[in-house]
């Protein structure tokens, strides 16, 4: 493998070229939740602040129609109906990150990642918008598709887990077991190369070698958990390192390192199973959010037939 494809691996630790180093894959997917975070923030305290929401939302439900917000915030008033399109908006534009994704006459048309992070943004907006728009009143059909689409939300958030754990490239195509290894191999001979004391060197490949090997036996528990357990480890060298008077720069650099290092050690170790279990979570999320734009066209047609779609007061 050549130094150029080297710089293109994305296995969630730093890149492997100067000119290429960028921040680890799970950081760079943390950007749209964030971001989409910080939307829902505003959204939710214009709503909840700015519309009387706070106080909508709390009063039994027999007494809302005598408040003044129930005008704007019920499931077709100007606000509600404004968010229950907004989320169904938004869960629409999950769509195309799949077609992307299957249809090869798109290839050219961005990079895997950047319809991925499009597709985390509006799947995590679509149904907090939506939920907003119900005013926590579910029934019926209703309650249904919500509950529904609920299992939808949270099960992509273990989609998005597992697909972090396996190694692509920058542009987020899946790379094969013999690249991961030879990317393993350029980290080893950075750390090789790296100046650090002789005592810092045996510390530090005594940590990588006892959590690779942890890593490798483990099975199904490591692959789920594991990570939290390498991160406790990496931050109690941290912590020696600064103790050890270290320079911060060369301490950053060498956790960094050694993180990408057990990174790509334990994803492919663990890259058979996790393959499995996003293989059967296909199985189980598609089915799902089939029914659920199933209940949604229903929802919609239902509404419209009963007259609920303008903006009445």
């Amino acid at each position: 493998m050549t130094a150029t494809s080297h710089a293109r691996l994305d296995t969630g630790g730093a890149s492997t070229t100067p000119a290429a180093r960028r921040a680890p894959a799970g950081r760079q997917a943390a950007h749209p939740l964030i971001f989409a975070g910080l939307v829902l923030l505003v959204v939710v305290a214009t709503v909840l602040f700015g519309f009387g929401g706070w106080e909508y939302y709390r009063a039994p439900l027999s007494s809302r129609v005598y408040l003044p917000q129930h005008r704007l915030l019920r499931p077709s008033g100007a606000v509600g109906l404004t968010l229950g399109i907004a989320g169904t908006l938004a869960m629409l534009s999950t769509l195309p990150y799949a077609v992307r994704k299957r249809w090869r006459r798109l290839a050219g048309l961005g990079s895997l990642k950047g319809w991925l992070e499009l597709h985390i943004f509006f799947g995590v907006m679509g149904p907090i918008l939506v939920t907003l728009h119900t005013s926590f009143k579910f029934n019926g059909l209703i309650a249904a598709g919500y509950w529904l689409m609920m299992a939808v939300w949270a099960s992509g958030f273990v989609g998005r887990y597992l697909y972090q754990r396996i190694p692509k490239s920058i542009r987020g195509a899946e790379l094969s077991r013999q690249e991961i290894e030879a990317h393993l191999q350029d980290v080893r001979q950075r750390m090789e190369s790296a100046s650090m004391s002789p005592a810092l060197r045996d510390t530090l490949d005594a940590l990588t070698s006892s959590l690779e090997a942890s890593g490798g036996s483990a099975g199904w528990w490591d692959l789920l958990f594991g990570e939290l357990r390498v991160r406790a480890r990496l931050l109690r060298l941290r912590r020696q390192l600064r103790g050890n008077d270290v320079e911060r720069a060369h301490a950053m650099a060498t956790i960094a390192l050694a993180a990408e290092r057990i990174a790509i050690t334990r994803r492919l170790v663990h890259l058979q199973r996790t393959r499995h279990l996003f293989e059967l979570w296909h199985v189980l999320h598609r089915p799902l959010v089939s029914a659920l734009f199933v209940i949604v066209v229903l929802h919609i047609g239902v509404a419209v037939y009963l007259g609920y779609v303008g903006f009445s007061s």
